[in-house]
């Protein structure tokens, strides 16, 4: 069954309408909706602000049959900035990954590291990516500070556990900045 979503971006005043299918108004739910608004705009569902008939809509476990939602209808959905999800998912899945090694491999111990052959490392390699991770998220993502873009950026980099990744990769960092460094 189709929707529509007629969308406006806060950051360049951009104005559309996209159509969405889904399955069963049963068992759609607001937050699936999200998720492919999502996907076709570009839109983190963090920062959408999804309206019906003119009512804002804040029940995620929502389903459509609920809102007596027909075939046809249409959402209106405002954001602030549209986000490179493909790009930054890809970056935040390798912070992701690097965080789950340090906490389920390592148990957040640093692991024996042979200085002379530490390039070869297996560990070292992975901690090298991820930091390359880290350096263009900072450098592609997260800077200007101030616009609109970069703060869309930012609220999908926490929306998908990029901060918390971060954090146990920046702990784990700076246990091996000390043990380096003594």
């Amino acid at each position: 069954m189709d929707i529509y979503v007629d969308y406006s971006c806060e950051d360049n005043n951009e104005t559309g309408r996209t159509k969405l299918t889904v399955a069963d108004f049963d068992t759609t739910n607001i937050r699936d909706i999200k998720y492919a608004i999502q996907a076709a705009i570009q839109a983190p569902v963090c920062d959408q602000q999804l309206f019906y008939q003119g009512q804002p809509v804040t029940d995620d476990d929502m389903t459509l049959s609920r809102l007596y939602f027909r075939e046809g209808d249409c959402f209106n959905v405002q954001f602030l900035a549209a986000v490179d999800i493909a790009r930054m998912s890809e970056l935040v899945d390798e912070l992701k990954n690097f965080a789950q090694e340090i906490v389920e491999k390592f148990k957040r111990q640093l692991p024996v590291i042979n200085r002379r052959r530490r390039r070869q490392d297996f560990f070292s390699v992975r901690h090298k990516a991820a930091c390359l991770a880290i350096k263009e998220l900072q450098d592609s993502f997260f800077a200007p500070w101030k616009c609109l873009r970069t703060v869309a950026q930012r609220h999908f980099f926490v929306q998908e556990g990029g901060f918390e990744a971060f954090l146990e990769v920046f702990k784990f960092s700076r246990q091996i900045y000390q043990a380096f460094n003594v």
